[in-house]
């Protein structure tokens, strides 16, 4: 007798037996039982997931000698044979094999004839993303309008290859991933069945390999059963799969952990030389501390979240206990890091290597959290006035010595010398003492480099220096600087105020001085007079009547070269030459 696979045997043959799509079996279900079916559906998902099987059961419910039906009796010769796959009434197209407009053009003429033994014409089409789009805009219309005998069920992988028209006049189904846990429940389901012998860590293997598809778990158990014969077991996955093991995975875990470098480098080059790739071991890792992350979050009822077994579920929760989750972030990212590294690099294993002893010496991680409550704490005590400035090593205290006794000095060392008679003891200076001081300094500093700074203004930016060159400095307090502008300057005042502007002024004052200061401009009633070469107010004013100098130029000609980024010539040089 002719063995028939897993996959083909256990597939499901009406909508109760489809695993893991719910929304969509119940859907069709109620669409058959009120007579709402619709001309055209659209089955789009990942492989393995009852996209085609869920077509043939919408088939047969649609055409069973005692339906439309959502169970069909699947004993009947319409359902015999379209489970048999040669059903004169159910069509199933291959869209990779027949993609050409001359295959849509044939059906098209197919389609006009009315069904032989059931009450429609089913047309399932497989992979339809395949079709080129001269076949797609020959089933527009025909799609939009097919005779009543007539259904169309697509199936894709791809939907975002499909034509939006044609999706638009399809019912449109997404089929999800099955979750490991339903997989898991399949395969047990299979070994009552087949009677064989599969331990539940083998289960947990071969669904997380199969990566959210039944059929590809369906594939791999058949595979294993080859190879051992009946009885499976987690090493048997592992070995024919090449999987690491949780074993080793848990070791060096907890190498990492414990700070055993000379270990990790023995478990990585022992997985390399059996020909375990190191991006391969390196997101093994990274899936691993993921696990326990999603074990030290989770509360038990949700062991969705982790595909293991029982026994390692606690392995996971007992290595949690030693890591926070900033830690286990820092190893993620880190091993991130490195597999970026290892992909741009044949020397593949050292990246690793350094990588995991790098995580070996490092200490814990601080939170976030802990490090703002570290600097909440240290702003505190500054605001106190308990933090002093570091001063001379205090005395090393020696076994034997009494209080206010001097110690000796350790070997190679002096000790600091006590305070003489005389010298002075007294407290610092108040703190306000010592801002006004610097304030002043700061201010000091300003005012000698003033026309260093006018100067690399208006090399930059001409207008905002004409406008600066307007003002004068007042005062620096708390590191801001106030310049006065009087009434007649006020404009001069709001353009330096625009953000860009004072921003500019205020990098130009660093990279003059090294100083970071914050700029703010003042109006005054009188403005005081500055030294020479600190402002150009009243520099070359004598009074109201004064005029301006020969070679001066007005501040609207220096904003109008910034603007346009000009030059100013000066044509009374030439006058005398005819020019």
């Amino acid at each position: 007798m002719t063995y028939l696979p897993l996959a083909r045997k256990y597939r499901p043959r009406e909508f109760g037996e489809i695993v893991g799509q719910e929304h969509i079996a119940t859907t069709l279900k109620n669409a058959i039982t009120m007579g709402t079916s619709a001309h055209a559906y659209l089955f789009t998902g990942p492989r393995g997931v009852g996209k085609t099987s869920t077509a043939r059961i919408l088939a047969k419910s649609l055409n069973c000698e005692k339906g439309p039906t959502p169970k069909p009796c699947g004993k009947c010769a319409s359902c015999e044979e379209i489970a048999r796959g040669v059903s004169m009434d159910v069509m199933e197209i291959d869209g990779a094999s027949n993609r050409g407009i001359e295959e849509i053009r044939n059906l098209r003429e197919n389609i006009k004839f009315a069904s032989v033994g059931g009450k429609f014409r089913i047309y399932i089409i497989d992979e339809v993303h395949m079709l080129t789009p001269d076949a797609f805009n020959a089933l527009l219309k025909t799609l939009e309008e097919p005779p009543l005998h007539v259904k169309f069920i697509f199936a894709t992988t791809q939907p975002h290859k499909m034509p939006p028209t044609i999706i638009s006049r399809c019912q449109r189904f997404d089929f999800r991933k099955i979750s490991i846990k339903d997989i898991v429940k399949k395969i047990g389901a299979i070994r009552t069945k087949e009677k064989l012998s599969v331990k539940d860590d083998a289960m947990f293997l071969i669904a997380r390999c199969a990566d959210g598809s039944l059929r590809d778990a369906e594939v791999i158990l058949d595979q294993l059963l080859s190879f051992t014969k009946g009885k499976i077991a987690a090493g048997d996955v592992v070995k024919v799969l090449g999987l690491m093991e949780q074993g080793i995975l848990f070791e060096l875990a907890a190498d990492v952990l414990n700070n055993r470098k000379e270990k990790i480098l023995k478990i990585i080059n022992m997985l390399v030389n059996e020909g375990k790739d190191p991006v391969f071991i390196a997101s093994c890792l990274i899936e691993h501390f993921r696990n326990i992350m999603a074990v030290k979050i989770a509360n038990d009822k949700t062991r969705a979240f982790v595909a293991v077994s029982e026994e390692d579920y606690g392995k996971l929760a007992e290595q949690g206990k030693m890591l926070t989750l900033e830690s286990i972030l820092y190893i993620t990212y880190s091993l991130s890091a490195a597999i970026e590294y290892m992909k741009k690099t044949p020397l593949s294993k050292i990246p690793l290597e350094i990588a995991l002893v790098k995580l070996a010496g490092k200490r814990k991680t601080a939170s976030i959290k802990e490090i703002l409550d570290r600097l909440t704490g240290v702003e505190e005590l500054l605001k106190k006035g308990t933090v002093k400035e570091p001063s001379a090593p205090a005395a090393i205290a020696i076994p034997g010595k009494q209080d206010g006794e001097r110690p000796e000095a350790p070997p190679g060392q002096a000790l600091p010398p006590e305070p003489g008679i005389g010298e002075s003891t007294a407290p610092a200076a108040p703190k306000k003492e010592i801002a006004a001081e610097k304030d002043i300094l700061l201010f000091q500093k300003v005012r000698n480099s003033w026309a260093q700074i006018l100067n690399f203004v208006k090399n930059k930016k001409m207008s905002v220096g004409t406008f600066l060159n307007e003002g004068v400095l007042l005062k620096v307090k708390d590191n801001m600087l106030a310049v006065g502008f009087g009434k007649h300057n006020s404009l001069h005042r709001e353009a330096l105020e625009e953000n860009i502007n004072r921003k500019f002024v205020e990098e130009a004052i660093k990279n003059v001085t090294g100083e970071n200061m914050r700029l703010i401009f003042e109006g005054v009633e009188e403005m005081p007079a500055n030294e020479p070469g600190i402002s150009g107010a009243g520099e070359n004013e004598s009074g109201p009547d004064a005029r301006p100098e020969p070679n001066k130029i007005e501040p609207i000609v220096e904003s109008a070269v910034d603007i346009f980024d000009g030059r100013i010539l000066d044509i009374r040089k030439g006058r005398g030459n005819g020019k």
